[in-house]
């Protein structure tokens, strides 16, 4: 008996010693080992693809904030539905029928579920990072804050003679936009106050680098939220008529040292003044004649813009309205081209509060977006449609075919429960009955059904309780149209994304490999 009693607890010991095991990655992790394997990747799919030596005069790459392959899935069904169809399973998304698809890992240098900033970086730089990092390797420590500055997709364009400009949904210091433009060691320094007094001195925040540093200063086109850390006036906005308003009206991220940034972005343009534009609202956005613009920067929220579905409440422009604006501007006939990104930024944040409705609406308006983009670009436009990381969302159940994406995913005789339910959230704390957490058998959790689930602000179960839910660890979707998108196969690691568009697009370090860009770009 002693020695079943010794045995067991070997074995108990054993699981939780594997449980809590960390394994460190045999790879240097830094600039030099990512560029040796998006080179390696390269050479390799040129031995097997025959690229045709073409290459895209312009790209366009679409980012889903947190859009993971479930989202992706529930998005197409939750379009068929809201536009009437039948079921809603047979519904396409626009980039559904793109031609060429991969996967993407996402994971961080540190991280097996990563963030937004290290994946952005990822995305556009070709150098995976760590957790919260933007636009720096992994070699950076807290002795050197700036340590291992890597060029990011805007860079390169700029240094080949392209036009440039962003679109998010998010503050336009976020850190998908900021790995466009930034270098910082936390991604969380959109302005002066969260840099603590140590650094000040030696460390810039992200909105004056957008404004002072190469490549953000030289970008043709920037649209999205944030007037609070660019220390531009605040507006009064309408707030949906909901008891808890998921807006993103906080003032977050204000400024203490005084700089009006859209002052000085203006200022800066003093070359190109009569064709320089500064908007807040989508009324001002409308009015402006993009054929004679050169630089168009649009704030038009104090800190995130308003979710799609609660947009009828703002002057605020939808994420397709602004697509369309920064295309019609960045695009010359004259000119070498063009590099566009463009965010779906709350598609992420949706999924952070267990909002699964407002979630699958932003999907649409990412939709729309990349359906707008289409109606505009020709051949010689690389278009992908990708997403940073997952959430923990999941689709369950055995809902019948045409089941409404929202609504309950049990089969007939078993208790309902929620076809899309989230791993962890806020939305624990509204499901649960009983603070009686001891005895799981016995009013535990509101039946779903009793529930009032037509809000917007609804929140979806989720059976672990956190302030927000967590992002997701599995490969996203990589979808892509246009020259050499053939280069978009299998599982690769996320930041050969960016070696995609240097490629195919005759700028940065993968141009190199490409013998189209040899030839003259008119």
């Amino acid at each position: 008996m002693c020695i079943k009693i010794l045995l067991f607890f070997l074995l108990h010991w054993s699981f939780v010693q594997l449980a809590t095991i960390k394994y460190n990655s045999p790879n240097a992790d830094d600039t030099k080992y990512w560029e040796s394997y998006n080179e390696a990747r390269i050479k390799q799919l040129l031995s097997r693809t025959n690229s045709g030596e073409s290459f895209a005069r312009n790209v366009i790459i679409f980012v889903g904030d947190g859009m993971g392959i479930q989202t992706v899935t529930a998005g197409r069904i939750f379009k068929g539905q809201h536009e009437k169809k039948v079921s809603g399973e047979e519904s396409e998304l626009v980039w559904d029928s793109f031609p060429h698809t991969g996967l993407s890992k996402t994971y961080n240098t540190d991280r097996q579920v990563p963030d937004s900033a290290g994946t952005a970086t990822a995305l556009f730089s070709g150098i995976k990072t760590k957790y919260h990092v933007v636009g720096l390797d992994s070699t950076l420590n807290k002795s050197s804050l700036v340590q291992g500055k890597v060029d990011s997709i805007m860079k390169w364009a700029q240094d080949a003679g392209k036009r440039t400009g962003f679109v998010t949904t998010t503050r336009v210091t976020h850190a998908t936009p900021s790995a466009l433009y930034a270098h910082s060691p936390e991604r969380g320094y959109e302005s002066d106050i969260p840099i603590p007094s140590a650094y000040k001195s030696s460390l810039k925040d992200i909105a004056r680098q957008l404004v002072e540093n190469e490549p953000g200063n030289k970008l043709n086109v920037i649209l999205g939220g944030g007037r609070d850390p660019m220390g531009a006036p605040i507006k009064n906005q309408s707030v949906p008529p909901y008891s808890f308003s998921p807006v993103g009206m906080e003032s977050v991220f204000p400024r203490s040292d005084g700089l009006v940034l859209t002052d000085m972005w203006l200022k800066s343009k003093s070359n190109a003044k009569d064709r320089t534009y500064y908007v807040t609202t989508e009324t001002e956005l409308n009015k402006v004649d993009t054929k004679n613009t050169e630089y168009l920067l649009g704030l038009f929220a104090n800190s995130h813009m308003t979710y799609d579905a609660l947009r009828n409440y703002t002057d605020e422009p939808s994420l397709a309205q602004m697509t369309v604006k920064a295309i019609e501007v960045l695009d010359r006939k004259n000119s070498a081209g063009y590099v566009l990104m463009v965010e779906g930024g709350k598609i992420d944040h949706a999924h952070h509060q267990n909002f699964a409705r407002l979630a699958l609406h932003e999907v649409l308006g990412l939709d729309k977006a990349v359906e707008a983009a289409l109606k505009l670009v020709g051949d010689d436009t690389l278009i992908l449609v990708t997403a940073d990381h997952s959430h923990s969302v999941t689709f369950n159940g055995y809902p019948e075919r045409g089941n409404d994406i929202l609504g309950f995913g049990n089969k007939e005789g078993i208790e309902p429960y929620e076809t899309l339910s989230y791993a962890n959230g806020p939305g624990f704390y509204e499901h649960r009955a009983s603070a009686n957490y001891t005895n799981p058998r016995f009013n535990t959790w509101t039946r779903v059904e009793d529930t009032d689930r037509s809000s917007p602000v609804y929140r979806h179960l989720a059976t672990v309780p956190l302030v927000e839910d967590t992002h997701g660890g599995e490969d996203v979707p990589v979808y892509a149209l246009g020259p050499n998108a053939n280069l978009v196969q299998g599982a690769m690691e996320q930041n050969f994304i960016a070696y995609i568009m240097s490629y195919s697009g005759c700028f940065g370090p993968a141009s190199k490999h490409n013998n189209a860009c040899k030839r003259t770009i008119s």
